[in-house]
């Protein structure tokens, strides 16, 4: 096969390389940044879509946030590619990290009691009950379960609640960002357009 590697590569070595990159972190944030530098579109566009991307990233949504960015950019005529993009922020080595944010600014401004110390595992156990309890709306139409499971809740709302700012701020400062260096790239470019012609 062309362009296959000669070495063999073991399922361990797979794995070792999904989580560090062969050629370094610094070589792929680069190949990220010229890919998103050379989206077609305009400024605004590319980056309305990228921090759509990163917004939805920042949710609480696990399973989707793919769908909220897509559907986001598409909405407000961001570009989708820049959208998926941007969705890669959220990953598994920093969700654990995005849900302690967003914990602990949902818990600062909303909760007014004691605060509970945070236990990933209660997290995954309220995202757990609430997943059943909407496959319990859909099979059975058990509504009263699933408001039930509402009242039990401790983290997860304050996770939402934290997002929303997370979400914001995070988009905010993301389309600043994008747009200018988009914004650059494109000038640099024209300008060696002209001086070739």
């Amino acid at each position: 096969m062309l362009f296959r590697s000669r070495k063999k590569v073991n399922f361990i070595e797979k794995i070792y390389a999904f989580v560090w990159p062969k050629s370094g972190w610094n070589r792929l944030i680069k190949y990220i940044s010229l890919r998103i530098k050379r989206l077609p579109g305009s400024p605004h566009k590319i980056a309305l879509g990228f921090s759509f991307g990163i917004m939805s990233a920042m949710t609480p949504f696990f399973g989707v946030h793919f769908l909220i960015g897509i559907f986001c950019s598409w909405l407000f005529g961001g570009s989708i590619a820049a959208s998926i993009i941007g969705n890669f922020i959220g990953n598994p080595w920093t969700f654990p990290f995005i849900i302690l944010l967003n914990y602990k600014i949902g818990n600062y401004i909303f909760n007014s009691g004691e605060a509970i110390p945070f236990n990933i595992e209660i997290v995954y156990n309220e995202f757990i009950l609430i997943l059943s309890s909407m496959l319990s709306i859909l099979i059975d139409g058990n509504v009263n379960n699933f408001l039930n499971s509402l009242e039990g809740l401790y983290f997860l709302p304050a996770i939402l609640y934290g997002s929303l700012f997370t979400c914001i701020i995070s988009a905010v400062i993301s389309y600043i960002f994008i747009k200018n260096i988009v914004i650059n790239y494109q000038k640099r470019r024209f300008k060696l357009t002209i001086l070739k012609k």
